[in-house]
């Protein structure tokens, strides 16, 4: 059989065992008008306090969380967990508006840095940060006056990334703040971890930093770039700009934390480190909800989006392969996980569902065809789209053992498209948590999905992508 009669056999199976899956759960796919692509993204959280202080774009907002919350009734002083936490707005959601015991697992020092923070303030009040900021702007002779002795230690994809004087200060401010008292320098750290992209000469872009024009690395060089960021702060100017911001979010809003007593320790429980380890220090049946946005199958590396802040933390080069090796399994960089670590019946359920998914299993297939004939803009697709659901299947199996009877896993995914063909993401993990007793409550659709990448647009036209919510209830 030649090779484009193998291709045109192979998409027609994973079509039709698409369209098998898709008439199963027609009744569970329900547009929900009350979700809009901000409230299901970090747009919403542009107008919150301390949310909006460092720009996360990873995650979701909590109005989302309080909707979820109250739709599903979970109830008051039970317990959540958020598995993929980011900057923690699920567990910090269900703590303070729903005295929830809240644990939030996350890998990235990045997300877990902010919700230490987010820990700090909300033994805080009000008055305490806006102290805080205020003597802040008025220390910057304090801080010109150090001899430096910490460095930004760059890692290869940020090297250069500051002017040489914002660098510069950046590190006397930084010295200047191991001798303040630890909570005002907790604060002051995290003013300058929020603003390290605006003094760069980079910019966040989907998948990795884009350069502007400016920097260094760029002069002289034959590879130049035409991308131009924009206004390019420098490090005084930004940190008096957030120090300003702070004030004015605190003074203008009601107290951060209102009709809700000051906390006494943290206001979450941080589990720092891969979600297949973590989860298993909670107890079974003792979760009331998850509520989560994993990783996406959609190539994304955070340890690049993120490079600055995580070199900030002192964060390696050794380092960042380590976690990229320990995500969910999302780019093309990944290889495929070993869980000889964990318990048995988890490791043989995982494996079980995974390979029982029919519908996944002729999509791998098909990319798997379209590899073997150089149709693949990347060979690690195939790679990463069985890892990805690999990885899901054996965290599934973990999640469901913690939940309680009744209690909810909800959460918030988009689908792919991998060479004209749409993986139906919600619909695979869907099948997948039923094995592990699940049920699909409902998939709420957002109204309006998102398109696939201008690669995929160019040879196969734009089709919209389902963003959905998974409603899923252990029985």
């Amino acid at each position: 059989m030649s090779t484009p009669d193998i291709a045109s056999e192979e998409i027609g199976a994973a079509k039709a065992a698409i369209a098998r899956l898709e008439n199963r759960y027609l009744n569970k796919l329900q547009v929900n008008p009350d979700l809009t692509r901000s409230l299901v993204s970090f747009q919403s959280n542009k107008s919150e306090p301390i949310f909006r202080w460092f720009n996360y774009r990873e995650g979701f907002s909590r109005p989302l969380i309080e909707y979820i919350l109250e739709q599903l009734d979970i109830p008051e002083n039970g317990c959540i967990l958020d598995p993929f936490a980011g900057t923690g707005a699920a567990a910090f959601v269900g703590s303070q508006y729903r005295k929830m015991n809240s644990y939030a697992i996350e890998l990235l020092p990045v997300g877990v840095f902010f919700m230490k923070c987010r820990n700090l303030f909300a033994t805080l009040s009000n008055e305490e940060l806006i102290d805080f900021a205020r003597a802040a702007i008025d220390k910057r002779q304090e801080w010109l006056a150090v001899q430096p002795h910490w460095q930004y230690r760059h890692l290869r994809i940020t090297h250069e990334a500051f002017p040489e004087e914002t660098e510069k200060e950046l590190s006397q401010y930084k010295t200047w703040i191991a001798e303040q008292e630890p909570n005002f320098a907790l604060f002051l750290d995290f003013v300058a971890f929020s603003i390290l992209e605006k003094i760069s000469f980079t910019r966040k872009d989907g998948q990795y930093l884009r350069w502007d024009h400016r920097a260094n690395r760029f002069q002289g060089s034959k590879h130049k770039s035409k991308f131009d960021k924009g206004k390019i702060w420098g490090f005084f100017e930004a940190v008096e700009d957030k120090f300003k911001q702070i004030v004015c979010d605190l003074e203008t809003s009601i107290d951060l934390f209102s009709s809700i007593p000051r906390i006494e320790g943290e206001a979450i429980h941080i589990l720092q480190g891969s979600v297949f380890q973590e989860i298993e220090k909670l107890s079974d049946n003792s979760l009331d909800c998850i509520v989560t946005s994993p990783p996406y199958c959609n190539r994304y590396d955070y340890t690049r989006t993120y490079a600055l802040e995580l070199a900030y933390l002192g964060v390696d080069e050794s380092g960042v392969r380590t976690l990229r090796q320990s995500l969910l399994t999302c780019t093309v960089e990944n290889k495929p996980k070993q869980f000889s670590d964990l318990p048995n019946d988890i490791q043989s359920q995982g494996e079980l569902a995974f390979h029982n998914q029919d519908c996944l299993q002729n999509a791998i297939r098909f990319l798997e065809s379209e590899s073997s004939a150089g149709r693949l803009n990347n060979q690690g697709i195939v790679t990463m789209v069985k890892g990805y659901f690999y990885d899901s299947a054996i965290h599934l199996a973990q999640a469901s053992k913690k939940l309680k009877h009744g209690g909810y896993y909800v959460m918030v995914n988009d689908n792919v498209r991998y060479n004209g063909l749409e993986l139906p993401v919600d619909l695979i993990l869907s099948d997948i948590a039923s094995e592990f007793n699940l049920n699909t409550e409902s998939i709420w659709v957002l109204p309006r999905g998102k398109g696939n990448s201008s690669q995929q647009m160019k040879r196969h036209g734009r089709a919209e992508l389902r963003k959905c919510i998974y409603i899923w209830k252990k029985c």
